[in-house]
């Protein structure tokens, strides 16, 4: 048995349960969330059923052999996991990857920066309905709220795109300072009108970090390093900055399984995307969930509600998370993720102590379809229905 086999848990007694709370229209009053003194450790052990191990090993092996798939992956039920890797971490070099190997997860990150603005509301230090504007000096948008930013209901059009017009001198690589400056310079329209639907835009999620950089006086990176990442002890997860070199990361993105992509002037953004992890450090992130560090049940509880649908899709989105119901009565909260030859998902059932974990680092072979990871988990592929009652 690995060291990474024999990961300890540190006991954790919690005596709050989770119940709804309608955060939106009141102040926390009651904080009931745990803050570790020391990083937790996690006992698990790979006790995980052979017959799916089986099955796992052979859905991404075949994947690999016709070059669809590169990357790791992690299966976790109930205290039990299995994970491996195939592929290569960079083609060119053939350096073989391990599943202990930081990922540029992508838009996994918003999980993330929702969990650390979702932390200062528990703490009294934010507030959902509290206007942007009042955050960010010249915000030109007074009718948008942190509530909007997270749950994509803001109307600001996605950054990626206007910044190919806006943003000048992309021999450097933009940053959210960049992003902030074009809205306030420019002011571009918005989509439709604060909270009347949803539609995706990194930019939500760019400001939310900004958001976390004037609340606590420090660097984003600084912040969910120390306050994060350490807490809950994710050692092995760092934030990519503009000061980093692409080419000093472990694992690189590819289109193909040997053609590395080049650096990409908005690779400097962070909030939105820029996480770099690895599937234990991941599941780490669930077991924290679960255990209430940083973020208290009624939070977690409304983060992971729907505010609203996403339309073609039977999807909904909450705060940072998207949520799909099935028929077989499961509730999987999840969220996607792709940026210049990554790919990332990150699924969590609600009402089970499971989740799975699959980063890739090749565009090949498309998407992997969430219904077949679950499949693999649970033998079954479940249809996906609409919520009993919809977001308003």
């Amino acid at each position: 048995m690995t060291s990474l086999d024999k990961i300890l848990i540190a006991i954790l007694v919690l005596a709050s349960g989770v119940h709804c709370s309608n955060t939106n229209s009141e102040k926390i009053a009651k904080i009931s969330f745990v803050k570790p003194q020391v990083p937790p450790v996690y006992e698990l052990n790979t006790a995980f059923n052979f017959n799916k191990i089986r099955l796992i090993d052979d859905f991404f092996k075949n994947k690999n052999t016709l070059s669809q798939f590169s990357g790791s992956f992690l299966f976790y039920d109930s205290g039990s996991y299995y994970a491996n890797a195939y592929g290569y971490a960079n083609g060119k070099l053939k350096t073989v990857l391990k599943p202990e190997m930081p990922f540029q997860i992508a838009s996994v990150s918003k999980t993330l920066t929702s969990y650390t603005i979702l932390s200062l509301i528990d703490q009294g230090k934010l507030e959902l309905n509290m206007n942007v504007n009042q955050l960010i000096p010249e915000f030109p948008y007074k009718q948008i709220t942190v509530a909007h930013l997270l749950s994509h209901k803001s109307g600001i059009p996605n950054y990626m795109y206007f910044a190919e017009t806006y943003f000048k001198t992309k021999y450097r690589r933009l940053t959210n300072e960049d992003v902030v400056w074009m809205l306030k310079r420019y002011r571009p329209k918005l989509e439709f009108t604060p909270n009347s639907r949803y539609k995706y835009s990194n930019t939500n999620y760019v400001l939310l970090a900004y958001i976390v950089e004037k609340i606590t006086k420090l660097p984003f990176e600084r912040y969910m390093e120390d306050s994060v990442f350490k807490i809950i002890g994710m050692n092995n997860s760092t934030i990519f900055t503009p000061a980093m070199k692409l080419e000093d990361q472990q694992v690189q993105g590819h289109n193909g399984m040997k053609s590395i992509f080049t650096d990409h002037y908005q690779n400097g953004t962070m909030g939105d995307k820029g996480v770099y992890t690895s599937v234990f450090d991941l599941l780490k992130f669930d077991l924290a969930l679960r255990r209430n560090l940083l973020i208290s049940p009624s939070t977690l509880k409304d983060a992971c509600t729907p505010h609203t649908p996403c339309r073609p899709t039977k999807d909904y989105y909450g705060y940072g998370w998207r949520i799909r119901y099935y028929e077989n009565g499961d509730t999987i909260i999840y969220h996607n993720g792709w940026w210049q030859g990554f790919k990332s998902y990150f699924i969590r059932w609600q009402n089970k102590d499971r989740c799975i974990i699959v980063l890739t680092n090749t565009i090949n072979g498309g998407f992997i379809k969430q219904a077949d990871l679950i499949n693999l988990m649970e033998g079954n592929k479940p249809t996906a229905i609409d919520a009993v009652n919809e977001a308003d």
